[in-house]
């Protein structure tokens, strides 16, 4: 009598890519993109930062005033407009020239008020993700930055160039050097530019620092795993050490133009940073949805991979499982030969970010 050995079939998920979604969905988002966007307005325009006092003898708000070495419009346009462009022009090159999305469309329903439906596929969905979630991070980043600004109040290095107080602390006595000396009481600031004033007065955290390290880093984590495919070799990590040289570049040139202390450049690479890393890895879960990543094994619930005695590798197709044998027809699948034929080390391991 032969015995046949007992086959499980591989644990199946809810394709949650392959469904239904309704307009207000995409309106939610340009909602919560809008109150972001008004909060970071007003809190850096209108809000007034706290109002704090000086001793003469701080010296590091003595340095005289200069102007930007990187202004804030070049650090919005390299901090927003390089990733938009490279992840763009990336997501278009695996979809026309490199083909790596899957020729099978797997349909998400946009379905507007009434009976009118429209179909969207992974290219333009993914296009959406990518923009709309680095869009809310980098938001968050401005929310974050404008609001500390003006809660510390902390004054720039030159502060008292810009400010021109009313008192000179050369006629003081020693113990009124080192005293606190408060704004309206025992100064008053000469300097009639009352912007230029309020800015000098919201130096914690740096707003140059937070958001280029937040689209830089994002950069840096969507080219590790977008950029990975083999043949590019290494060119993919030299363009992350470009961007993290640029980044340093411009925080330090917040530095030496005396418009920030170094804690302040420094919490505001920190805060960009861990933006970018939440939004990327948590929020936006960029595995799940870049086709460099799929097929990936589904594993059991004891960690190891479904490997079927037949030979054939299961595959997970945007979290739908199916089981493909070395004689089936792959373009039937919805793939070329060449994205599916890879090692088996990718059929042994769950690849992980």
């Amino acid at each position: 009598m032969m015995l046949v050995p007992e086959t499980k079939t591989p644990p199946t998920t809810t394709d949650i890519y392959h469904h239904s979604e309704t307009i207000w969905r995409v309106i939610i988002d340009i909602i919560t993109l809008s109150v972001l966007l008004t909060v970071s307005a007003i809190s850096h325009f209108l809000i007034q930062p706290f109002t704090r006092g000086f001793f003469c003898s701080d010296t590091t708000i003595r340095y005289p005033y200069k102007g930007d070495t990187v202004p804030i419009y070049a650090a919005i346009i390299l901090s927003i407009g390089l990733p938009i462009v490279w992840m763009w022009s990336t997501e278009f090159a695996k979809r026309f020239y490199f083909n790596r999305y899957p020729k099978q469309v797997f349909f998400t329903r946009l379905e507007f008020c009434g009976e009118k439906v429209t179909t969207i596929t992974p290219f333009v969905r993914n296009l959406y993700i990518l923009t709309v979630v680095f869009a809310y991070g980098y938001l968050s980043t401005w929310v974050l930055t404008e609001i500390t600004k003006n809660f510390v109040g902390e004054l720039r290095p030159h502060f008292l160039a810009v400010c021109q107080p009313s008192i000179d602390c050369s006629t003081l006595t020693t113990n009124q050097f080192y005293s606190y000396l408060q704004f309206g009481i025992n100064y008053t600031c000469l300097n009639t530019d009352s912007g230029l004033v309020r800015d000098a007065r919201r130096s914690f955290f740096s707003g140059h620092t937070s958001p280029v390290f937040f689209g830089f880093g994002w950069l840096v984590m969507y080219i590790h795993v977008s950029w990975s495919w083999r043949h590019l070799g290494i060119l993919g990590h030299i363009f992350q050490t470009g961007l993290a040289i640029l980044g340093l570049y411009i925080g330090y040139s917040r530095i030496f133009d005396f418009h920030h202390h170094w804690n302040d450049v420094l919490v505001g690479g920190i805060v960009g940073s861990l933006v970018a890393f939440v939004s990327f890895k948590f929020i936006l879960n960029w595995r799940h949805y870049d086709p460099d990543f799929l097929p990936y094994v589904v594993s059991d619930k004891k960690g190891k991979a479904n490997l079927p005695l037949d030979g054939g590798i299961p595959i997970n197709i945007l979290h739908g499982t199916h089981r493909i044998s070395p004689n089936d027809d792959l373009e039937a699948h919805g793939s070329n030969q060449n994205y599916y034929n890879r090692d088996r080390n990718y059929a042994e391991q769950d690849h992980q970010f």
